[in-house]
């Protein structure tokens, strides 16, 4: 933890500033102390370079997905030049020139690939948070860029005044209980004027995912343990990898006139780019979360005109997701 992070935290409670008792420092890195709030005296941990900023007790479905991604994030840890693209096309029409000199928060960090890039684009300071303990990797990732932060909490309960002129939330919502007061829980923390980015899946297009898949992890994968759906992952990603190397990319680059006959072409295309390990973790999420909701293009809408946004942009990503954007009246 940077000693400049106290801009911007607050006990979440009481919302009120925090008192720090620094115990172990690693050139500009807190890496073991204390934070009190000033005014109610609560005690929050700061360990291995993250403020535990987390309520004493949380549903059993959000220490179970908590849990899930924790496990995921500590495992797949690898950060890649590809994302950049991938981020860059999942909060259109922001691009990395929006950046520069503004507070960002990322709601939903998980190994901190985002605020990795966020930094890199040049933002004033960026804030990840997450509930699992994928923080610690994401701490790891980032903690080389003076304006990174990351804390570990609760999304619907941050520890964070309302600073940010732009906050984003990618592929997380819908793992939420209730996704769309997650998504409420980001628009408050924006200044007046600033912005909301998120992604999540779509029900349009994902048929076949929620009759197959669907039922598969809620009833299996998402219950055994965590190092077997991992086989599982692998033996699926396996041959799905070379199916994408061997049809889905050399078809649509060189004869884009049969991709109509490849099942779910958008999205395998997208994907048919990345290495072996990234598209075994993708497998991997897909199977391990104990949680995940499906939104329709009009729901998702409904959100940013109830969350009082203008300016709002809605878009399908290949054909299976919604992304959006919109500004804080």
């Amino acid at each position: 933890m940077k000693k400049k992070l106290l801009d911007y935290i607050i006990c979440p409670d009481c919302k009120t500033s925090f008192n720090l008792q620094a115990e172990s420092n690693e050139s500009e890195e807190i890496l073991e102390g204390k934070l009190e709030c000033s005014s109610c005296k609560k005690v929050y941990p700061i360990t291995r370079g993250v403020p535990r900023i987390l309520p004493k007790q949380f549903s059993k479905e959000k220490q179970d997905t908590a849990r899930a991604f924790g496990y995921e994030w500590t495992r797949f840890t690898q950060l890649t030049d590809k994302y950049e693209a991938q981020f860059l096309d999942w909060i259109k029409p922001v691009d990395k020139g929006f950046f520069l000199d503004k507070v960002v928060l990322d709601a939903g960090c998980g190994k901190g690939r985002h605020v990795w890039l966020s930094a890199k684009f040049g933002a004033k300071d960026v804030i990840g948070v997450d509930l699992s303990k994928a923080v610690d990797v994401a701490f790891e990732n980032t903690r080389n860029f003076p304006n990174a932060h990351i804390v570990q909490a609760d999304i619907y309960h941050m520890p964070f005044r309302a600073p940010f002129d732009y906050a984003y939330s990618i592929g997380v919502l819908h793992h939420l209980p209730d996704p769309k007061k997650g998504f409420f829980s980001v628009v408050q923390h924006l200044k007046d004027g600033g912005r909301m980015s998120a992604w999540v899946y779509g029900r349009e297009g994902n048929w076949w995912i929620e009759t197959i898949v669907n039922p598969i992890r809620i009833l299996f994968t998402s219950r055994i343990p965590k190092s077997l759906t991992k086989l599982f992952s692998f033996l699926i990603a396996v041959p799905m990898q070379l199916v994408l190397k061997l049809f889905y990319s050399p078809i649509n680059r060189h004869a884009p006139e049969f991709k109509r006959f490849l099942f779910y072409n958008d999205y395998l295309f997208s994907i048919s780019d990345f290495s072996f390990t990234e598209n075994y973790s993708i497998v991997f999420d897909h199977l391990v979360a104990p949680t995940a909701f499906y939104i329709e293009g009009p729901e998702f809408q409904k959100w940013f005109d109830e969350g009082k946004l203008s300016n709002i942009e809605i878009s399908q990503r290949n054909s299976n997701s919604w992304r959006g954007t919109g500004v804080k009246k």
